[in-house]
């Protein structure tokens, strides 16, 4: 008879910022280190110790005791101290594809360099998983994960519940969508379910006669996981006791003090895998009553998930490829210096931070951290786009500029820059003169031309006289004076990663502005869009005519949730803007288009009424608040500019909320056109599909949901900048975006007020609405296009300079043809400095992927390669990453 086996894996679960901020913890965590470092050295019986999977918690440790590093290279090369292999256990719907890579990349190379990495896919407290994580780990090389969410329900303070609706092992298969698959292990009991164990006998043998009974339940074999800690637990020094203790009561039962590996080993040995069933796609509990989902961390503090998403897309979409570009000119590929970018960036990006569940002064150090990596990040852009455009080959022809981007295809962008002439340098004349100086010259203005002499048309706006310097790489600064312009315009068929030079030719004569119309319609080849008079608008698409009306209404909500879930008000008082008549007008029309404004006052109550309080102070769980708003009134600015510019196939629209009420949350809504059952949402290497009625046993009134990029449903498609949260009616008739959340507490386990999570600042949302016909947007390019057009440009005016011109005025590095469905992920370079690009399939079909260079094919962890081909096949939904060879 196969004897039983409890694996006790110690360890703590360590929220980097939560309910203390980071240095409130970090002090805990020294405590904590400096504790498990002598048992691990001195107790006989306390073997190992778990790391909770991320090589941060390390990193902090040693920041403050620097000395020990050598001390815990050797405990973990003693295979004591159990370390990897993410950096930091990052929230996985709100960060990208790529720092979901990065995160793994970077912590499998510190785990690496400290002896030995615990290879298995660690995800205890992920507010539910997408459903690429068993390709991303086979890819790694890994075989099984482990997690705390997505399966079961869980409740309040993260009890589970035993239902029909529940996984019914602990032990499961997990396959993603290209079909690669791994084995899950659920923790069913949570990651304390072997947490604090007695050493008295009576006292323990209630503990385990009540914890074996638990994991019993859930377990298909006979090998049995008891995680001893929890979050921020400090070491059970008496866990060896423990354990002798549980083997005397229970000598059935073999009680070991263990680590993952030896666990997951154990488990594969025992398994029998036609007991269990497979779980498909991504996770995330919606087989559940839908009030712990978590999904309204989507919505929590929008402007964190928005600083989210832009510093990425610079990161991924700028300076990455910009310093490969930059490397072909001598310019060594700073490896360091991005690795530094991406961990002050994932900083931001751990499960508790990201999704806005903390303190106040967690996420103002948030925003202090979004501050610095973006300084980061632009200097190594700037860094390269200078040394690229001192070697680029020039005319004569005017003013060179360079506009860099990498968004996988050709498509027309509106770009804005300054521009500087006439400088006149404080070495040249004394700099209280020069403003005089350049202000008896002429006024003027510009034409664009493109490198083959298109005439590309622009819009001038003079910003007048500044101070500005240089900074010589040998010298020492260099003052000057210089006329300042704003140039606006639109280029078409940017290179789909690279670069193109344009030239400015300065003019005497200043272009008469263009009358603006008092027409409340945009319209160029491709569209057509109609305002009415309550703000709302229609769009047609003179190209495939499919048509859309009522788009763009508001509705405010009261919100009595916490940072973790929405809960609308006792009174179900929405406020909309459906009979409204907002202020109408032409902000401006010119050579590129016409951009209209609506301005919405919405009388809204200022908060939720007093009871609000109460039920805050007695903790009362979400689900059962009933607070109505206040009877108070405040007025909800909200002004909404709609652009439509002569080349853009999709609106742009920008949304400015000055929000200083309280207990809200603002909607924007879109009428799709269509009823479904299904509709479609961009997500972590995928687009996936999910339904819009929930399972009969989801009981909470919300059916919200996370996208990356875009969501769609019927003919309409909103892609959106950092706005990560929806929701689609039953029907499939209408999409909500929400652009503004604001409540005042954490909630989970306690009274955690989170006053600044009501965002009493100026918020801007920024979302593009376009048209399709398409059923099945993954087989279409819409998921490349919106990839695209969600890239940032960078433009910049050429210095004099002395280098040797050696570069094209255009380069396409894009030295590949992609089948429809191929969605362009990364061009960087790997470790050793060979190339990487990387796309993912969105398609239900095979795709081809040509190149005119020969790459072999790599894993995401980009070591090694096999083949040297020019034409790759690739899979449904597989994530294929290419290596120079």
């Amino acid at each position: 008879m196969t004897r039983k086996k409890a694996h006790i894996i110690s360890h703590s679960h360590w929220d980097r910022e939560w309910f203390l901020p980071l240095e409130s913890l970090r002090f805990k965590l020294v405590t904590l280190m400096d504790e498990v470092e002598v048992l691990l050295d001195m107790e006989a019986g306390f073997n190992h110790f778990h790391m909770d999977g991320q090589m941060i918690m390390l990193e902090d440790y040693l920041a403050v005791k620097p000395a020990k590093r050598e001390k815990m290279k050797q405990l973990v090369t003693e295979g004591k101290l159990r370390i990897g292999p993410w950096y930091m256990l990052q929230d996985a719907f709100l960060t990208s594809g790529e720092a979901n890579i990065r995160n793994l990349q970077y912590g499998l190379e510190m785990a690496e360099a400290f002896g030995h990495v615990e290879k298995i896919g660690y995800f205890p407290d992920t507010f539910g998983l997408y459903g690429q994580v068993p390709q991303l780990m086979s890819q790694a090389g890994f075989d099984t994960v482990v997690f705390g969410r997505g399966v079961n329900p869980t409740g309040f303070n993260n009890q589970v519940f035993d239902s029909a609706f529940a996984s019914k092992y602990s032990e499961m298969f997990w396959e993603s969508p290209d079909g690669s698959k791994v084995l899950g292990i659920l923790l069913a009991n949570w990651y304390s379910n072997g947490n604090e164990i007695p050493v008295e006998k009576e006292a323990a043998k209630i503990f385990w006669d009540k914890k074996l009974a638990d994991v019993e339940r859930f377990a298909s074999t006979d090998e049995w996981l008891f995680m001893n800690g929890c979050d921020h637990q400090p070491v059970q020094t008496d866990i060896a006791k423990a354990i002798e203790v549980a083997n005397e009561l229970y000598p059935e039962i073999d009680f070991v003090h263990s680590h993952f590996e030896r666990y997951q080993d154990a488990v594969k040995e025992k398994l029998q895998p036609e007991k269990l069933q497979t779980v498909y796609g991504e996770l995330t509990s919606q087989q559940s009553d839908g009030w712990s989902t978590l999904a309204n961390t989507a919505s929590a503090r929008i402007y964190l998930k928005q600083a989210n998403e832009k510093i990425e897309r610079l990161l991924e979409r700028l300076a990455e490829p910009m310093s490969v570009m930059a490397s072909e000119v001598g310019v060594p590929y700073p490896h360091e210096y991005l690795a530094f970018a991406w961990k002050l960036l994932m900083e931001n990006q751990i499960h508790d931070s990201i999704t806005a569940c903390s303190l106040d002064e967690v996420h103002r150090e948030m925003e202090i951290r979004f501050e610095k990596v973006e300084q980061t990040t632009m200097s190594l852009i700037t860094n390269a786009a200078r040394k690229l455009t001192e070697q680029i080959t020039t005319s004569d022809a005017g003013i060179p500029i360079t506009i860099f981007y990498a968004g996988g295809i050709k498509l027309a962008k509106t770009i804005e820059m300054e521009l500087e002439t006439d400088k006149i340098h404080f070495s040249e004349m004394p700099f209280e003169k020069i403003p005089d100086e350049l202000a008896k010259l002429p006024a003027q203005s510009f034409r664009l031309k493109t490198s083959e002499g298109k005439e590309i048309p622009v819009v001038v706006e003079s910003l007048g006289i500044h101070f500005n310097y240089d900074l010589p790489d040998r010298k020492f600064r260099d003052s000057y004076f210089a006329r300042k312009y704003k140039l606006s315009f639109t280029i078409e068929n940017l290179p789909a990663v690279g670069y193109e030079t344009i030239y400015a030719t300065d003019i005497s004569e200043i272009e008469t502005k263009e009358e603006a119309s008092s027409e409340h319609i945009l319209e160029n080849d491709f569209l057509k869009v109609e305002i009415a008079v309550n703000g709302t608008y229609s769009m047609l698409d003179k190209v495939s005519g499919v048509e859309a009306l009522n788009l763009g209404s508001y509705e405010d909500v009261g919100d009595i949730g916490n940072e973790y879930m929405f809960k609308e008000t006792g009174d179900k008082l929405r406020i909309n803007t459906l009979q409204s008549k907002p202020a109408i007008r032409v902000l401006r029309e010119d050579k590129l288009g016409k951009t209209i404004e609506i301005q919405h006052n919405l009388e809204i109550p200022e908060s939720a009424s007093d009871a609000f309080a109460d039920e805050k102070r007695r903790l009362v769980w979400h689900p059962e608040r009933t607070s109505p708003r206040s009877f108070k009134r405040t007025t909800l600015k909200v002004i909404t500019e709609i652009t439509l510019n002569k080349q853009d196939r999709q609106l742009a629209v920008r949304v400015k909320i000055d929000n200083q009420a309280d207990d809200h949350r603002l909607r924007v809504l879109f009428q799709s056109g269509k009823s479904s059952e299904t509709h479609q949402a961009g997500s972590v290497f995928e687009v996936v599909t999910r339904p819009n009625k929930q399972v009969k046993e989801w009981t909470n009134p919300a059916k919200d949901n996370r996208s990356q990029g875009f969501v769609t449903s019927g003919n309409v498609v909103i892609a959106s900048h950092g706005l990560p949260e929806y929701e689609v009616s039953e029907t499939g008739e209408k999409i909500e975006l929400t652009l503004l959340r604001a409540v005042s507490e954490i909630g989970d386990w306690g009274d955690f007020p989170a006053y600044e999570a009501e965002c009493h600042r100026e918020i801007i949302a920024e979302f593009f609405v376009m048209l399709t016909d398409e059923t099945n947007i993954g087989n279409s390019e819409i998921p490349a296009r919106v990839n695209a057009l969600l890239a940032p440009t960078f433009a910049m005016q050429h210095q004099s300079s002395t280098k040797e011109k050696i570069l094209p005025e255009s380069q396409n590095f894009a030295k590949w043809k992609a089948s429809e469905g191929l969605v362009f992920s990364t061009f960087k370079l790997a470790t050793d400095n060979k190339r990487i690009i990387r796309f993912y399939q969105t398609a239900t079909e095979f795709a081809n992927l040509q190149t005119t260079h020969t790459w072999g094919k790599s894993t995401i962890l980009e070591k090694v390669s096999e083949g040297q081909e020019t034409t790759f096949t690739v899979r449904p939904n597989e994530i294929i990453t290419l290596k120079g060879v």
